[in-house]
């Protein structure tokens, strides 16, 4: 888990402070947005060892490349993308943009992230599919993924993540998109 990021109010201590006042004025005169039903079924599971723990491990389209090995992280609030996958994927450091604060590890370890990148990232496949611009912000640390998306790029995508299901859906202009995760890549990920 990571703590830090963008998590929808940006970087800036102003933005910040607005965020939390708009968290104070929450009401019961707001109405929730229309989404479809979302579910999950026996058939969603198929393929998965039964009584698994284990994490949400997909694959998303960064601009366009398949990223493997990219961590659904419902508890952190940053978009982490690794030294080595942002490496790997061509992209140069000159194209970071400065990022001032430090992030946090589990256990309040501080770190301080070498910039913030903004990439297109798609999820799904053919027209059931969505892109979004995430400001990925770029780490050089070790980490058996090559990238976390975060809560808050759930939020945005209107994800709804199965644990239990090894899974992702959220609505498209097409119908619900499923994004499964790979329960053995996610095992190789914790060994």
């Amino acid at each position: 888990m990571i703590n830090g990021g963008f998590t929808g109010w940006g970087i800036s201590k102003s933005s910040c402070k607005r965020h939390l006042k708009e968290v104070y004025l929450v009401g019961e005169n707001d109405q929730p947005p229309d989404l479809p039903t979302i579910s999950f079924t026996r058939e969603d599971a198929q393929g998965l060892a039964p009584g698994h723990d284990d994490p949400g491990v997909v694959t998303i389209i960064l601009e366009s490349a398949n990223l493997h090995w990219t961590l659904v992280d419902q508890g952190s609030s940053a978009d982490i993308l690794f030294k080595t996958a942002f490496d790997k994927l061509g992209l140069e450091e000159k194209e970071l943009k400065a990022y001032p604060n430090s992030l946090f590890e589990l256990g309040n370890t501080p770190f301080q992230p070498l910039g913030y990148i903004s990439l297109h990232t798609t999820f799904g496949k053919g027209t059931r599919s969505r892109t979004l611009s995430i400001g990925y912000i770029v780490v050089d640390i070790s980490s058996a993924y090559n990238a976390l998306i975060e809560c808050a790029t759930m939020n945005r995508l209107t994800a709804v993540v199965s644990t239990l299901h090894l899974c992702m859906k959220f609505s498209t202009s097409e119908g619900i998109a499923t994004v499964k995760g790979d329960q053995r890549l996610a095992r190789r990920c914790y060994n």
